[in-house]
């Protein structure tokens, strides 16, 4: 620790460095161990900000360094910062100043509120088939237009998860006799048929992608960070009349529609890879209850009726 710490250099070697060495070197070996996070991303994220604050004029002091309006004005300052790396450096460096004021001061870092945790909005049917046609309209490269349907097939067509996404390649995709198109789930022992809407770019992707991957297959890292939200968010940019596009919000779609239409929760949840119908509780707020009407309709069929009145 200690030598990752004095035998760190950024990597352009600007001229502020050198003034501010000291102090830095000084900060993280105090705080590392308060820190959860690794030694280097302390010393990128700490650097980063003190020679900001050379620059700029603040005093050459740490607690200067990590006021939050400085703190502020540095992340918006370093504009290729994208997405979730923001948010990264942000958490670094609150944590570094709560780990400083305590040492100094034995000021208790500010308690962080906590609340159940909420599951993602699933999509509207106008949104998705917004979505669609976005997607048709992007050249048919395997960087855009094939991603943007693969991503969109894969969430909202089959409720795969992130890591379920990045693995899936075109010879996991089986289409039946019957034209539906089925996943074999990377890492898993799932099969799951896909919604039809979704089915027919689905199997066109997966056509064209062959035994590679369906979304990103030029990509150099089999699993990259936050690399299908960056990915959406730059593919995005421009797009009008279209919400920002998430991974979990189309997850959420594709098993709030299988519960609206009342498939058997034991069948979602094992599609889902959940471990049981507990997992499906946070989705159950966005499937309306059923009507009168519709109940009546259900309980008309034989086999329902004698399920329900529990004889053989």
């Amino acid at each position: 620790m200690s030598g990752a710490i004095l035998g760190y250099q950024p990597l352009e070697k600007p001229s502020e460095w050198p003034l501010v060495a000291d102090g830095v070197r000084m900060v993280a070996a105090a705080t590392c161990d308060s820190v959860p996070y690794p030694v280097p991303k302390v010393m990128l994220a700490l650097s980063g900000l003190a020679m900001y604050a050379e620059r700029v004029g603040i005093a050459r002091d740490p607690l200067a360094w990590l006021a939050p309006e400085v703190m502020t004005r540095y992340l918006l300052a370093r504009t290729k910062l994208e997405g979730r790396s923001v948010q990264t450096y942000r958490s670094i460096l609150l944590r570094i100043r709560e780990a400083l004021l305590w040492l100094e001061y034995g000021q208790q870092p500010t308690p962080r509120m906590s609340a159940k945790r909420q599951r993602a909005a699933p999509y509207t049917p106008p949104e998705l088939a917004r979505y669609l046609m976005w997607a048709r309209t992007l050249p048919p490269t395997s960087a855009l237009g094939g991603s943007a349907l693969a991503l969109l097939a894969l969430g909202a067509g089959c409720g795969l998860a992130r890591r379920e996404v990045l693995a899936t390649r075109g010879t996991d995709i089986t289409v039946l006799p019957s034209e539906a198109v089925v996943v074999a789930v990377p890492g898993s022992n799932r099969l799951v048929v896909c919604r039809a809407m979704w089915e027919e770019a689905l199997a066109a992707r997966a056509c064209a992608a062959g035994d590679g991957y369906l979304f990103l297959p030029q990509r150099q890292v089999d699993d990259p960070k936050n690399g299908v939200s960056n990915w959406a968010e730059r593919t995005l940019k421009g797009a009008s009349g279209l919400p920002e596009l998430k991974l979990a919000r189309l997850r959420s779609t594709w098993i709030v529609e299988l519960l609206r239409q009342r498939v058997p929760e034991d069948v979602i949840a094992r599609a889902a890879g959940m471990k049981s119908t507990a997992a499906l509780a946070p989705y159950r707020a966005s499937v309306p209850p059923l009507t009168t009407a519709a109940t009546a309709a259900t309980a008309a069929t034989a086999a329902t009726a004698r399920m329900l009145r529990g004889s053989a």
